[in-house]
């Protein structure tokens, strides 16, 4: 079994069963079956387990509760186990860069990629990272839909109209709602185009798109004109492109050196530039300044002095290193963590343990 259909069937056989065959009104059994509609849908097991840390009981209507007074599992309960029993497989996510060109695509597929888990969504959903839009996904339907979308040049440029609004009959296409500011304001910002024929046909993904103009009509409605850019790989999970070089440079080291060589003459000199993703945590900063004062400008890992002054403080470089990561379940606090000089701190990640 591979690993999101034992990640499926974890879920279902700890939640979602018991739940259905309990004296649970209705009412919430009908919400249980809706989100098992959604858990049925994920490819990746890190995407099941951000759908499952959405849960929590202020935001359910007392729906954890009631299952709670019965003796069952929800959601939100089962979120720790279900990180340490697929602790290998929780950070495999979908990538914009694991769309394929010419590839359908359910629109459960496109919501649980961008977060939402609404299917009442409208066509432009905005991704973000730390509050700041990184791309924009569109459902594009050419026609009988809202809007006349069209292939200005087939595969190439998309015509494709601005979020809009009605209100009291009058359709406004404001600049500023969100999905449109984003894409206004943010230059080459990947605009991830998923396109239809009509109305319940599947989306087929037509790649990475930038906005080359926005254009308004004499009856007020605008509409980007968007361009497909030279590479479909364009977002990608910080962490995922980190590990990947490490992969890949392992492998190289192993190849022959005349090999190597020969790669790097014909190699380009400017790197490839892409856009990352990446997860941060807000990190106490009471912990960091408790840390640092215990190790009083010792590294704790090998007692010895802090190898230089820090320009910006003027005290002793260390850097504050948590025993057990937060990515982890670790803790942020002071019995966690450890001041380190950069030499030790780059052997507590990287050394053989």
């Amino acid at each position: 079994m591979s690993p999101i259909h034992a990640a499926r069937e974890y879920v279902l056989e700890a939640v979602q069963k018991p739940a259905l065959a309990s004296a649970l009104p209705d009412s919430i059994k009908f919400k249980i079956r809706s989100a098992g509609i959604w858990v049925s849908r994920f490819r990746r097991v890190g995407d099941l387990f951000v759908y499952l840390k959405r849960f929590n009981g202020s935001t359910q209507d007392g729906l954890s509760e009631e299952m709670r007074a019965l003796g069952l599992q929800t959601f939100e309960d089962i979120v720790d186990p279900f990180e340490r029993r697929f602790a290998d497989w929780v950070g495999d996510r979908f990538r914009a860069s694991d769309f394929v060109i010419g590839e359908t695509y359910s629109s459960h597929d496109i919501l649980i990629f961008a977060g939402i888990y609404d299917t009442r969504t409208e066509g432009m959903l905005v991704i973000e990272s730390g509050g700041q839009p990184t791309a924009v996904v569109i459902k594009a339907t050419m026609s009988g839909g809202k809007y006349n979308n069209a292939w200005l040049e087939e595969g190439q440029r998309l015509k494709y109209y601005l979020k809009s609004i009605t209100r009291n009959g009058v359709v406004q296409f404001g600049k500023h709602f969100k999905p449109n500011a984003a894409v206004l304001n943010v230059p080459g910002l990947p605009v991830l185009a998923f396109v239809r024929q009509a109305e319940g046909d599947p989306f087929v993904y037509a790649g990475a798109f930038s906005n080359q103009q926005m254009h308004e009509e004499p009856d007020g409605a605008k509409w980007f004109e968007l361009a497909l850019t030279g590479s479909d790989d364009l977002i990608a999970d910080a962490v995922y492109v980190r590990r990947e070089l490490q992969d890949r440079v392992a492998q190289a080291s192993t190849r022959p050196r005349q090999e190597r060589l020969a790669r790097l003459a014909n190699a380009p000199k400017k790197p490839k530039i892409i856009r990352t993703v990446s997860t941060a945590f807000v990190r106490n900063p009471d912990v960091v300044a408790e840390v640092l004062f215990r190790a009083e400008g010792h590294c704790e890992g090998c007692k010895k002095p802090a190898p230089f002054v820090s320009k910006a403080t003027g005290d002793p470089f260390l850097e504050v290193h948590h025993i057990t990561p937060l990515a982890q379940g670790g803790d942020d606090t002071v019995g966690n963590a450890w001041a380190l000089c950069p030499n030790c701190h780059r052997e507590k990640h990287f050394g053989q343990r």
